[in-house]
């Protein structure tokens, strides 16, 4: 009977964490979809958000405050930043180098800002439920709540809204969009606002389940990348499904390992995978 609670708490705990990873990797690929640029300062605007919400829980006394607050900010800085890299966004070299200089810039920020003692934030809801014996958060259940909500609602801006049909009109054609009298540098700097308020809001969410710490960035943009690597760039949807997928099989391999051994196994599982398809035949005709 532990076991069965073990498995089934990494399961659940795998799902939930799986769709707010989903969260994270659709602001990056929704960046990569419009621009063809791999934003390596993702995980740093995820870590701002964090830090975002900890300072205006602290400072207000409202983490739904902070949760509204946070993505917004960190999309006005994901604006200024594209303004900045806009003389480099065409070379796709120029632009990696570019985005990690953001990442440099806001990472040394925050340790110059709050120091390198790791931030802590209490749960906005405190309340747990038992599952064979085991206390879950409810947080963590509204938490992937608004994650999934939010990557709806994503879809819908993308696929059924004026705005996602400029986005999509930019991303096949820029030259024939300009003819047809879109602004492209203002799709280019909405959506890279728009990526960059998505990975503010992960960010936000995540900030009462974890340690706050400028690193904090770095580590998950490592696993965001591979996901949406995995999934495909550009993909959202695809991304979404594996990040759950990978999410659920590391849940499911800390039942057995420690969580290091488990996230490095689940780290080869998803390399062999990707060298399993790249050599798989591909139908022709």
């Amino acid at each position: 009977m532990e076991l069965v609670s073990q498995i089934l708490f990494g399961l659940l705990n795998g799902v939930t964490w799986g769709i707010l990873l989903a969260l994270i990797s659709s602001g990056l690929n929704v960046i990569f979809g419009l621009l063809g640029i791999v934003n390596v300062a993702h995980g740093s605007f995820y870590m701002v958000g964090a830090y975002l919400a900890w300072l205006i829980t602290t400072q207000l006394g409202s983490f739904w405050l902070a949760l509204f607050l946070a993505p917004l900010i960190v999309g006005m800085l994901g604006i200024l930043a594209e303004f900045i890299l806009k003389p480099v966004e065409q070379n796709h070299t120029l632009s990696v180098l570019g985005t990690f200089g953001v990442t440099l810039a806001l990472q040394g920020s925050a340790l110059t800002i709050w120091g390198g003692a790791p931030k802590r934030l209490s749960a906005p809801v405190g309340w747990k439920f038992s599952l064979f014996g085991t206390g879950y958060s409810y947080y963590r259940i509204i938490a992937a709540a608004i994650s999934l909500i939010t990557l709806i609602c994503l879809w819908f801006l993308l696929e059924r809204t004026d705005v996602g049909l400029k986005f999509r009109a930019v991303q096949e054609d820029p030259e024939l969009s300009v003819a047809a009298g879109i602004r492209v540098p203002l799709v280019y700097s909405l959506g890279f606002g728009l990526g960059a308020a998505l990975a503010g809001l992960s960010g936000a969410l995540v900030a009462p389940t974890v340690s706050i710490t400028p690193e904090m960035g770095l580590r998950i943009f490592a696993i965001v990348f591979l996901i949406v690597i995995a999934g495909g760039l550009g993909r959202i949807w695809n991304a979404v499904l594996f990040a759950i997928v990978f999410s659920v099989v590391r849940g499911l391999l800390t039942t057995f390992f420690n969580p290091t051994a488990a996230l490095i196994a689940t780290f080869v599982l998803v390399l062999v995978f990707l060298l399993l398809r790249k050599n798989l035949p591909t139908s022709r005709g």
